[in-house]
């Protein structure tokens, strides 16, 4: 678990009818904050923007691989429920045969 959501956790734990605008102001007042979306933006910007073009292709290429294994195993797992309703099609066939 993250830090901030223990401490979240911590503060409604022993303030469970607190507000959300109490927590904030007990963040700050205790010398916290929270990102904001900024924040997480620049931040992961800045990470972007100190990577070397080699590194940034070898993240390509992984997400580009563990695309294709996850469309696989999704194909997959279709291909299993098709063909486990097809034995069972058959099979409600076979039992109907001498009705």
């Amino acid at each position: 678990m993250g830090k901030m959501k223990e401490i979240y956790n911590h503060y409604f734990n022993e303030h469970p009818d607190a507000s959300d605008a109490e927590y904030q102001d007990w963040l700050h007042s205790n010398g916290l904050t929270t990102a904001t979306q900024e924040d997480k933006e620049s931040q992961h910007d800045a990470w972007w923007n100190s990577l070397t073009d080699e590194q940034k292709q070898q993240l390509y290429e992984e997400q580009e691989s563990y695309e294709k294994e996850r469309i696989e195993r999704e194909m997959d797992e279709i291909q299993y429920i098709e063909d486990r309703m097809d034995i069972e099609d058959e099979m409600n066939h076979d039992l109907s045969f001498g009705k």
